[in-house]
């Protein structure tokens, strides 16, 4: 074997040591930061940045974006309704709320503002 090929092999073996190291820690960085769930707020939240959940829920204006969780959507939803105000859309990933399902997240947020 001769030092060209020593060579080639030990610049294959970087490179798949590094091609392997930004797989396993930027790719899931840049993944968990994307979007999954999206609520549409009646009105405009009063925080554009608030952790709810364990993640940071942000808001322009009445559109709230923020990465998954380990809570399950149903519970975001009823916990965005309770932090942030009346939430009139809601999807996690491709899964969409309809119309019986948002009304069950708000329905928290109107017990507590009638006991108020």
């Amino acid at each position: 074997m001769t030092l060209s090929h020593v060579s080639t092999r030990i610049g294959a073996l970087v490179g798949a040591a590094l091609t392997t190291s930004v797989l396993l820690f930027a790719a899931p960085q840049a993944h968990a930061a994307a979007p999954y769930y999206k609520a549409e707020l009646a009105a405009p939240a009063t925080a554009q940045k608030q952790l709810l959940r364990g993640v940071f829920v942000n808001c322009d204006g009445a559109n709230c974006r923020a990465p998954r969780t380990g809570t399950a959507p149903k519970n975001m939803c009823i916990t965005i309704s309770k932090q942030l105000g009346e939430v009139t859309a809601f999807s996690a990933g491709n899964r969409v709320f309809d119309a019986t399902e948002i009304a069950a997240c708000n329905q928290k947020t109107k017990a507590r503002i009638a006991k108020n």
